[in-house]
């Protein structure tokens, strides 16, 4: 089989395990990875088998070698190093949110549509198997009419100003950093925007949301979001409709999902992965890679537009 060879961007949490999972992808190969400082890079190349490590991203980006950058950057470096590697020609798949403005997700997109390059923004948990029974059972009708959804994401994060999730010039804050993953659940079940907002938000000492509470609309149903640095929330998703409800336990890496008819749990589902859960969306990059399709159509560059304007719009009402 024919694999798709990988460059790394970063050598942070993250992208150690995106790395990670790439050996349950039969269709992909971990070749180089870049970052800031050469001895972090080699020592990433050690701990994962990978026969080249770069300092700095352009050595990496203009690899002949090299199909598909992971870029697990900082959020506020999104644009540039994805814009750098689809420049050089090279296929991306981004870590969310794939910009920090909507006029940069339109300029990305646009550069590699031009370029004739996939470009995907990382939203496993679309991928996640227990995700989609969840959706196989909404979509069969199992629940009923949509009523209510509610999902939140928090844990607790020592303020620290220079950190990369409280600091203004890294794009930190809880919205682009947690919120963005109920946002993006909601519409999966949904497949609506929001309207009728109504958003309460706590700022850190330096000006960037580390708690934020959202009320809404959306098909038709009550939504209740909220992402948070101060605590721990339930973590969990709640699709309900008149004749049943959805609970997925931790959505955002969700390894299972149960239907509820009242108080009786009538299926329920229970991923036997082995992997955190990226080998999914790196497997289906790399497929379409494989396949020459310029967008993914399970997150097209339509949808990360519109997480991209919501987070906009409920910023706004801090």
């Amino acid at each position: 089989m024919k694999k798709i060879r990988w460059g790394i961007v970063s050598s942070g949490r993250i992208a150690r395990q995106f790395a990670s999972d790439l050996q349950y992808v039969e269709n992909a190969q971990l070749a180089a990875v870049a970052a800031r400082r050469l001895s972090d890079a080699q020592q990433f190349s050690q701990d994962f088998n990978i026969a080249k490590a770069y300092e700095g991203y352009d050595a990496l980006f203009n690899d002949e070698q090299i199909d598909a950058i992971y870029v697990a950057s900082p959020h506020s470096f999104h644009f540039e190093h994805s814009k750098a590697a689809l420049e050089a020609g090279k296929h991306v798949l981004c870590e969310k949110p794939l910009t920090i403005s909507s006029e940069q997700c339109k300029a990305l997109t646009d550069i590699a549509s031009e370029r004739g390059l996939l470009l995907m923004e990382a939203m496993w948990t679309y991928f996640l198997p227990a995700l989609q029974k969840a959706k196989s059972w909404f979509d069969a009708g199992k629940i009923g009419q949509l009523k209510h959804i509610k999902i939140d994401f928090g844990y607790p994060m020592p303020y620290d100003p220079n950190s990369r999730e409280y600091a203004a010039e890294l794009a930190g804050g809880s919205l682009l950093d947690m919120g963005i993953y109920p946002l993006a659940i909601c519409h999966y079940f949904s497949g609506d925007t929001l309207r009728d907002m109504y958003v309460r938000a706590h700022l850190a000492d330096n000006g960037v949301d580390d708690d934020v509470v959202l009320m809404a609309r959306s098909a038709g149903a009550q939504v209740n979001l909220a992402s948070s640095f101060q605590c721990r929330l339930e973590n969990a998703a709640y699709i309900i409709g008149d004749r049943g409800r959805i609970v997925i336990p931790d959505a955002c890496r969700a390894s299972s999902c149960f239907l509820y008819e009242l108080d009786t749990v009538v299926e329920q589902y229970q991923d036997p992965r082995k992997s955190l859960g990226y080998e999914f969306e790196a497997r289906h990059f790399s497929k379409l890679v494989l396949d020459k399709q310029l967008e993914s159509p399970v997150m097209p560059h339509k949808l990360s537009l519109l997480l991209q304007t919501q987070m906009e719009q409920i910023k706004a009402l801090f």
